[in-house]
């Protein structure tokens, strides 16, 4: 018998149905989700751990050299002249490991069993898997063809039997109107090897950040949309967006469901957070200059610091987060004060349990909950007044109490879920070296 996507997925997911997008009210999908993660088992807050992909290990030396000279924390590495970032473990007991990887990485994912990890590709070739308990590299491989970059994201499917890895064309600018060729694909791999068993269309370009919803029915993808500038054959700033969109695709098919296009030229959609099909939040980032953000600032009163997150010349405006319901313009959530503080638009992550939803914006230090449900602000926070800069990764617990925020170089935060209180004895203070998101496990 040929193997299909069909049968793949069927093997690895349980022989899922589809069921339709019509005919399913908020209350039974919100029901739905809350039911879900509450029957996930809990993990003692003591034996969790969070796992930071480190983008600057050039940064780091241990015992007086560079990282990458120290056989420990380079045994991954074969080619010290290719990619490569630094991984880092916190036990929240404490405990910390480090090592490099090779792969330009820019999320990490462990499977549902915490038997294997992925470490994701962003803009390059390599995609890596790793034993999360030691660090050490299981796998490496290359990305969908010859010319295509990682997307940066993955999820595990089937309890961990298959994991699904975003993965960008060709980059080039859109000369010939052939929006469907540079649309990105989602790569079907094996969990240790990272093998590719088969792929679909993402029907949107520069895919990014995927999630799993319904019992993994469906995936969800966040399409960035930049293409290069078709006079100059560039990567401009302001970015020219073309179709930025959320897409969502049925696991068993491949087939496109539905697309929601936000219509902003300028403005990428990166990444979301997803609970059922009417809990679906995007996040954005829209890039100018730095006289662009002085303009946006003028009205402030406080010095304030280089911004380590954006590169040299290019600074992060303020982008509203969307909901993005079907059938619906998407909706802006909060108000105009709010979206005034939305710079840089990074990790966002959905809570079941109390309906909401967090978000980071490192280049104005802020942490914000929305409502699920209205899309309201529920709390904002200057998360400097605590001692946290440049806040950038989410993840909720497993001990289904809390959550985790990291500042871009460094330190830890734990926060209560639902009252977002700190819990400041829980916090960890290690160095990560520069980073997007985080997962725990």
């Amino acid at each position: 018998m040929a193997l299909t996507r069909r049968h793949l997925l069927a093997g690895a997911a349980g022989a899922l149905v589809a069921a339709p997008l019509a005919g399913c009210t908020t209350d039974d999908i919100t029901n739905e989700v809350v039911a879900t993660a509450a029957s996930k088992p809990l993990k003692p807050l003591s034996k969790t751990s969070v796992y930071v992909p480190g983008y600057m290990p050039s940064q780091a030396q241990v015992n007086g050299r560079p990282v990458k000279e120290d056989r420990y924390f380079a045994r991954n590495i074969s080619d010290p002249e290719r990619p490569f970032r630094m991984l880092t473990r916190i036990g929240m007991d404490g405990e910390t490991r480090q090592a490099l990887l090779p792969a330009y990485a820019h999320d990490v994912e462990i499977s549902p069993d915490g038997s294997v990890g992925v470490m994701c590709g962003f803009e390059a070739t390599d995609q890596v898997a790793f034993d999360p308990d030691t660090l050490d590299l299981a796998a490496v491989a290359p990305s969908f063809d010859k010319g295509w970059r990682g997307g940066g994201h993955a999820a595990y499917l089937g309890g961990g039997k298959t994991v699904l890895m975003s993965e960008r064309a060709p980059r080039q600018s859109l000369r010939d109107g052939k929006v469907e060729a540079h649309y990105g694909r989602i790569t079907i791999r094996d969990v240790d090897t990272l093998k590719i068993r088969g792929s679909y269309s993402t029907h949107g370009i520069d895919p990014h950040d995927i999630r799993l919803i319904e019992n993994d029915r469906y995936l969800v993808i966040a399409n960035y949309g930049s293409v290069r500038n078709a006079d100059t054959g560039k990567m401009t700033v302001p970015r020219h967006v073309h179709e930025a969109c959320v897409t969502i695709i049925d696991v068993d098919s491949g087939k496109l469901l539905d697309k929601r296009v936000t219509n902003r030229r300028d403005t990428e959609l990166r990444h979301l957070a997803a609970g059922a099909l009417d809990r679906i939040f995007a996040i954005q980032a829209r890039l100018g200059s730095e006289e662009d953000l002085a303009r946006e600032l003028r009205h402030d009163r406080e010095a304030y610091g280089e911004d380590i997150t954006s590169e040299p010349g290019i600074a992060y405006l303020s982008a509203p987060t969307l909901k993005m319901a079907s059938g619906k313009a998407p909706r802006r959530m909060g108000d105009r004060r709010d979206t005034a503080e939305m710079r840089h638009g990074l990790s966002i992550r959905y809570d079941p349990k109390h309906d909401q939803v967090i978000a980071t914006f490192p280049s104005a230090h802020r942490l914000i909950i929305f409502d699920g449900a209205s899309g309201e602000v529920v709390e904002s926070f200057d998360t400097r007044k605590m001692g946290l800069r440049f806040p950038c990764g989410v993840t909720l617990l497993p001990d289904g109490v809390h959550y985790a925020v990291t500042g871009y170089w460094e330190n830890l935060f734990v926060f209560e879920l639902g009252t977002h209180r700190l819990n400041r004895e829980a916090c960890l203070y290690p160095t990560f070296f520069g980073h997007s998101h985080i997962t725990a496990a």
